[in-house]
């Protein structure tokens, strides 16, 4: 939370900032990406495969959609679902804050017209939690709270349009994710949880489409 918080000021400060009025523009964004990858909780002997998806928005803040410079900063902070389906159907439902951050170098840029690609890197928290889990192990429901690192890449355009730039962009994020959850079983003795550690990991092609002001 601390680091949420320190990302959202220094995005405030280079947003409010005079010297970069001219050149920066923020704005919102909308993001959803689909992958795959794996879940493992450390008391299971072996990992078992996910479906992911993730959709979400938030606040977005380039520090120069236009031609001006070669090099843009973009940062995006938002609030984003992440799902995460395994074999038998079940899908880990979360919810969390990301701080993304994209280095990006032009391509070709133009008054009207800016293409660009470069690295990113991300960090985000999360929590959420299933309705049942895998039955035949006597799991009814499994919840979780997770910290994700991740990087990647990008490519994107950005459209001129008046004094608004609409940007459109593509990429994939590697993802690691590590954190604390609880299991509950059910048993001819009742129910009773278990806290056990997970870790997960996901490949993930996304699509974000950006307006900055």
């Amino acid at each position: 939370m601390k680091t949420l918080v320190f990302c959202g000021v220094i995005w405030m400060a280079m947003a409010l900032s005079p010297a970069r009025s001219m050149a920066a523009g923020f704005g919102f964004y909308l993001d959803g990406g689909i992958g795959s990858g794996q879940v493992e909780w450390d008391s299971d002997v072996d990992s078992f495969d996910v479906d992911a998806s993730s959709w979400g928005g938030g606040f977005v803040l380039d520090t120069s959609p236009g031609d001006e410079k070669t090099f843009n900063y973009r940062l995006l902070v938002g609030v984003e679902r992440q799902d995460l389906e395994d074999d038998h159907g079940i899908t880990m439902k979360m919810v969390g804050l990301s701080v993304e951050n994209v280095f990006g170098f032009a391509l070709v840029k133009t008054p009207e017209f800016r293409w660009w690609a470069g690295p990113l890197v991300r960090i985000g928290f999360y929590h959420g939690e299933t309705d049942t889990d895998h039955l035949s192990s006597g799991v009814i429901k499994s919840e979780a709270d997770l910290l994700e690192l991740g990087v990647g890449a990008v490519t994107g355009i950005n459209f001129k349009l008046g004094n608004v730039h609409l940007a459109p962009s593509l990429g994939v994020r590697f993802i690691g994710a590590g954190g604390s959850g609880t299991r509950t079983y059910s048993s001819s003795f009742g129910r009773y949880h278990e806290d056990d550690d997970l870790s997960a990991r996901a490949t993930i092609g996304f699509a974000n489409l950006a307006l900055l002001f």
